[in-house]
């Protein structure tokens, strides 16, 4: 399972994702209130994205982490904000899923 038994900060983080992700579902229609409190739940990790990215010590590889799924979740953001296909939402907030993953779990894993 993805985010177990990982460091607590990093971990309410991406419990955060993971519960964005998966409380939204495509088959319902994306109302406008629903998109709406989506895309303030994404703001909520933007800023703590950009916070720890720019964190005092945080300078190569952790910065880059963390500037990328800032980014990331800016154009998530974006992307609801302008697309009503809900496919297309369900597919960004899935690969945001992966991504904190990848970018916050995977080095950790392998000893890194």
């Amino acid at each position: 399972m993805l985010f177990a038994n990982l460091p607590s900060k990093n971990n309410c983080f991406s419990q955060k994702v993971k519960r964005i992700a998966d409380t939204y579902d495509p088959k319902k229609l994306p109302t406008e209130e629903f998109r709406g409190e989506l895309i303030l739940n994404l703001r909520e990790l933007l800023e703590i994205a950009q916070r720890e990215a720019k964190s005092k010590g945080r300078y190569g590889a952790k910065h880059q982490k963390w500037s990328k799924l800032a980014a990331y979740i800016s154009q998530c953001i974006n992307i609801i904000m302008r697309d009503y296909d809900a496919v297309k939402i369900k597919a960004q907030l899935e690969e945001l899923k992966k991504l904190v993953y990848n970018e916050l779990f995977k080095d950790r894993e392998a000893g890194n």
